[in-house]
Parts: structure tokens; sequence; C-alpha cells
């Protein structure tokens, strides 16, 4: 999964860029990818002195509320939240996507991995086939949310949808959001490709499939 991730105001805001966030609160529940990706689309657009965010619950639902209650200036949500969102009136004001990923422990072989690598390809190739079809699941997700709910497939930008197949993780790419992250102050240490990484299993894996 790509995830998309949308930076949203209220629609009475006077909120319409990420620059006009500078100074001005950001709910994020830290720890998470929506987290990251907020902090990341907060950063292209000022200094990071400026970056004000606070520690927000985990539910996409309630940081929608404490846009929709003025608490907050704005939150970053994934979907079905961002659909919902539209649907109140909210403005997007920035989007980015990234990888969703796994982490597999020590007792996954490659056999394991491999299957595992196979099913996630066919479920990409079907549901690209015919995003549609399969939006229903965020819906589906959700049961007794009646925001979500009320939400019917046509109801979802397809251009949100993104999924491609599974590959190696480019080590280039996860040292950057190593380095990215202990910038941060979320990681320590430095980036070490030979524990981070089971090059072993995932060749062996990938050779499989």
């Amino acid at each position: 999964m790509v995830v998309c991730a949308a930076l949203i105001v209220r629609g009475d805001s006077d909120i319409y860029t990420p620059q006009e966030l500078a100074h001005r609160m950001v709910a994020l529940d830290y720890g998470n990818g929506t987290a990251y990706a907020g902090l990341q689309m907060l950063e292209g657009a000022m200094p990071r002195e400026a970056i004000t965010t606070r520690a927000a619950t985990l539910h996409s639902q309630d940081r929608l509320a404490s846009v929709m209650r003025g608490e907050v200036d704005a939150t970053v949500v994934q979907e079905p939240w961002i659909t919902v969102a539209e649907k109140k009136g909210c403005r997007i004001v920035a989007t980015t996507f990234f990888h969703g990923t796994w982490v597999a422990g020590r007792s996954v072989n490659a056999e394991a991995y491999a299957a595992f690598v196979r099913a996630v390809t066919r479920a990409v190739r079907r549901i690209n086939a015919d995003k549609r079809r399969y939006v229903r699941y965020f819906i589906d997700d959700f049961p007794g949310e009646p925001d979500v709910e009320k939400l019917t497939p046509a109801d979802f930008d397809l251009g949100r949808i993104q999924l491609k197949e599974p590959g190696p993780i480019p080590e280039a790419e996860a040292r950057w959001v190593w380095d990215w992250m202990a910038s941060w102050g979320v990681l320590k240490g430095a980036f070490d490709p030979e524990t981070q990484i089971n090059r072993e299993v995932e060749r062996d894996a990938h050779a499989r499939v």
C-alpha cells in the first residue's frame, strides 16, 4: 500500500497553504506514519522552529473532530477519513504518499515470506485492475462509524488509492528515512543495513516469488 496522507483544515479556516500553518497548532498521532508524513509536509513549507504540533489520538475520527471543533488548526488523516473530511466541508492543503510497511520477526523464513509477497502481489494486481470495486473495504473497516457508513464507493477519489507490487527494500531510501527520523530525535544511532534488513531472507524470498 502506498498510503495517502492529507493535511486538512476546516472549510472556514483562513489557511489555504501549508506555509500558512507556521506557528499554528497541528494535531499529530506521534509514532505513526501519518505523523511523519505531516512533519514532512510542514517541513517542506517552513523552518522547523515554526512547526507547531501536539500529540493527538491514534483515531483519525477524533483528530478530525478536534479540527471541526476548532481545538486545533489542522491534522493529518488517511482514507476513509480524507473523504469524510471533504464531505464535512474540510479543505485539503497538502497531500503526500508514503509506503505502508510490515515487519517480519526472526521466526519468518524465506518460504513464508515468499508466500506473503506472492499473496500481496496478487492482491495489488486485482485491486489496480478495478479500484472502485475494492474501496468498499475502507468503509467496512469502520463498522459503527456513522460518518464512514454514509460513504459510497463513488465518493472516493481513486487517485488517492495507490498500490505497487512489493520488492526489496531500497537501502538508500531506508537510510535517508532513518537519518531524517534521527534528526527529529525519534531514533538514535546510525543506520545499519546489516541489522535493519535481513537481506538473506529477502533475497531468497523474492527469488522464490
